[in-house]
């Protein structure tokens, strides 16, 4: 039952994450120049980063005693 959670929990925190890719791309514009489509790269590198951070560490501290 816990792994259905954290699976559900998972694909849910992917909501917010896909609008803001949609509002970089309008903000961005990769599709103008390489060097907008580096710095959208650049720029979807640090969300990545951060969301994968951020959704480790809500897992563990809301299932803190799930089986390894």
């Amino acid at each position: 039952m816990e792994k259905i959670l954290i699976f559900l929990f998972i694909l849910v925190s992917l909501v917010p994450v896909f609008y803001v890719n949609k509002w970089f791309q309008n903000l961005i514009i990769p599709r103008k120049s390489l060097a907008r489509l580096l710095l959208y790269f650049l720029v979807m590198f640090e969300l990545v980063f951060i969301y994968t951070f951020l959704l480790v560490m809500m897992i563990r501290n809301l299932f803190p005693f799930s089986n390894r």
